[in-house]
């Protein structure tokens, strides 16, 4: 058996992971916010040199073929704890093309016959197409006794105009405070190992995050988490209220806050989904920007 080679995956659910070579420079902004960027400031600053390291491998699905006399057999290899949607493009197939979609860890024959086989192209989205959000209410996902300002809520001008953010939510919250799981799931992504933030394109795929998929196949996503403090990893079964990360301002931020949103895969996109929060006393409500979400006691 033999891996594909020229396999191509494509996806816009993952970004690659870099570590960037060169000087980032540290400084202070107006307000006294720590920023962190490529460009030196006017103001006094601190310059960073980022040492050059290779790219991290990203986790994505392979294509696996084992040839013979018989033939050739193509599988798909889903190494997620999530349903994979993925369209493979290649000449052995009668369309040129097939979509399928592959459950949480499986392995699936795409291809069984004759035909000489020497590339395909791959794309791939992360969740089931067919998940529907059930309506289910979200407690607030922190673990702490202090409420927590909504700074920025659904369709905020700052950075939830568009999908995968439309409907997502920006919690204020001090660097440490414990992240909670706002709903019961299985962990499917985590990445933590990332320590800088500011408000350059250069931040946009930096953040570090924790995802956990839902009963229904929608997936929350914690973002912004203080590099080094994931308490959960792939696989794991989480409840909601269990802690999961601590709050920090990785990546894209312009300080210390959660970014919580509803994810689903919509067709080889990702969006995210309206949902409501519920407080102490079992009553729904639509998170607003001004508001105060109160997380469960410590």
């Amino acid at each position: 058996m033999r891996k594909l080679s020229r396999v191509l995956a494509c996806m816009v659910f993952l970004a690659p992971i870099y570590t960037s070579a060169g000087d980032i420079y540290k400084y202070k902004d107006e307000n006294g916010a720590w920023v962190f960027g490529d460009k030196q400031p006017q103001v006094k600053s601190e310059k960073l040199n980022l040492k050059i390291t290779k790219k991290k491998k990203n986790l994505e699905p392979e294509i696996f073929a084992e040839v013979s006399d018989e033939g050739t057999v193509l599988n798909i290899v889903n190494p997620f704890y999530a349903p994979v949607e993925i369209i493979v493009q290649s000449q052995v197939f009668d369309k040129g093309r097939i979509r399928i979609v592959v459950d949480a860890n499986e392995t699936k024959t795409i291809y069984e016959g004759q035909d000489s086989f020497s590339d395909a192209m791959m794309y791939w989205m992360l969740g089931d197409p067919n998940a529907e959000h059930d309506g289910t209410a979200y407690q607030a996902p922190s673990a702490s006794h202090t409420k927590h300002k909504i700074t920025q809520s659904f369709k905020g001008r700052f950075s939830h105009s568009s999908e995968p953010n439309l409907y997502a939510v920006d919690l204020d919250m001090d660097i440490g405070t414990y992240i909670a799981a706002a709903r019961s799931g299985i962990v499917i992504y985590v990445k933590d190992d990332y320590y800088y933030s500011g408000t350059k394109e250069y931040f946009a795929d930096k953040a570090n995050v924790v995802k956990v998929l839902h009963e229904d196949g929608t997936y929350a996503t914690y973002a912004h988490i203080l590099g080094g403090t994931a308490s959960v990893k792939p696989g794991d079964v989480v409840q909601a209220g269990a802690k999961i990360a601590r709050s920090g301002s990785s990546g894209f931020s312009t300080g210390p806050h959660l970014h919580f949103a509803v994810h689903k895969n919509a067709g080889m996109k990702t969006v995210s989904v309206p949902f409501e929060f519920v407080d102490g006393n079992g009553k729904r409500f639509v998170p607003v920007a001004g508001e105060y979400v109160g997380g469960a006691v410590e």
